[in-house]
């Protein structure tokens, strides 16, 4: 069990929280319970705007970069989704949240953008943080439900080759340089209106506690609702087989095709409708890439200390090396995890229509050569 964070004021009356993430720090649960918890933030004055989880749309679209596979189903949203959104934070005087995890990857100038059209000196924007280097596997799965298609080893290879670039994933370290996040948003909005939350040994209610807190409202309407989201990582093995799963398949779907068979089937489907034996293999980082994490959060907290934000948590915990972990060899995939995959795969035959020949065809695929086929035989 984890400390609490330190207690904070609320914001002014008329202020606009902004949290931007980053990406993998418990942003889709924090959503989660604003979304829920919509009736009664609105009874405390505080608005969270639109009638979906996050403002993801709004984020980007703002951005300009297209959510899916740009030549293949992925298209750039309207711009109209963040005039949307501005819109109705200028017409609403109280206190307005807006969570999205996309906002941590906009450059300076669309930062600023985004700080003055959602209220300029009424915006108070919130990056929550963790050691980097406990962010790497979970970073890689998100990947992975994207089509990814590179093994564990070899995209740490690539996001460590060149410092601040990756050719593999290159959003990456647009969401996780975190020292130059904290930079462009303090450029954005000012240091006295940024604040930097590290959860690191703490409680998961502690997010929870110190948005409310921040917000002006009762902390239970947030913490009761912290556990409505299930987003457990992936087994080594279930990793495995996703890889293997988008090498197979990816060339042959679009992206709507893939979120509705690979991404909302298999991926969710398969982590969802089972726990993980005690004896399954966890993805482990190797220790070369813990080295260079603990590099990149050194440098990244030495940054976010000379910006002179607010920082809520202990920011040394940034820096901290993980300790090494065991690397199991994957021989196999557990059967209940195969029953769970191809489970999601004959749901989503019946969710889309435009997906049912491409579900069918997988889960022939499936039957002809096997799980097992999915899975690298172990070469030692």
């Amino acid at each position: 069990m984890g400390g609490s964070l330190p207690p904070v004021d609320s914001l002014p009356e008329d202020a606009v929280l902004v949290h931007i993430g980053v990406h993998k720090t418990g942003t889709t649960a924090i959503q989660a319970a604003l979304a829920d918890a919509r009736g009664e933030l609105a009874e405390s004055g505080v608005r969270y705007p639109g009638k979906l989880q996050a403002q993801h749309r709004a984020a980007l679209a703002v951005l300009g970069r297209p959510w899916g596979w740009k030549n293949k189903g992925g298209a750039v949203l309207d711009r109209a989704h963040f005039d949307r959104l501005s819109r109705r934070v200028s017409e609403y005087p109280g206190r307005v949240v807006i969570s999205s995890e996309f906002f941590c990857e906009a450059p300076e100038d669309v930062a600023r953008e985004v700080v003055e059209r959602l209220g300029g000196r009424r915006v108070h924007v919130v990056v929550t943080l963790r050691n980097l280097g406990r962010l790497l596997p979970s970073s890689w799965q998100q990947y992975l439900k994207y089509g990814l298609t590179t093994d564990y080893e070899p995209w740490l290879q690539d996001v460590f080759a060149t410092p601040g670039t990756s050719r593999v994933s290159p959003t990456f370290w647009k969401r996780q340089a975190h020292g130059a996040v904290v930079e462009r948003w303090t450029a954005a909005a000012g240091p006295d209106r940024l604040t930097v939350l590290v959860l690191e040994d703490v409680d998961r209610s502690a997010m929870f506690t110190t948005f409310a807190q921040l917000l002006g409202i009762d902390p239970q309407i947030l913490v009761s609702r912290m556990d409505l989201t299930s987003n457990r990582s992936m087994t080594a093995a279930e990793a495995e087989l996703l890889v293997r799963l988008n090498a197979r398949v990816k060339k042959s779907m679009d992206w709507t095709e893939y979120v509705t068979v690979v991404r909302r089937g298999v991926a969710r489907g398969m982590v969802e409708s089972r726990e993980p034996g005690v004896n399954e293999a966890r993805l482990a980082t190797p220790p070369w890439a813990l080295d260079a994490a603990a590099t990149e959060g050194t440098a990244a907290a030495a940054m976010i200390a000379s910006s002179r934000v607010r920082v809520i948590g202990d920011l040394a915990a940034l820096t901290v090396r993980l300790p090494d972990e065991s690397l199991s060899p994957i021989n196999d995939i557990p059967i209940d995890a195969a029953v769970a995959a191809l489970a999601a795969t004959v749901e989503a035959m019946h969710e889309q229509p435009t997906s049912r020949q491409l579900a069918g065809r997988l889960l022939r695929e499936i039957r002809r050569q096997g799980w097992r086929s999915l899975l690298r035989e172990n070469s030692e």
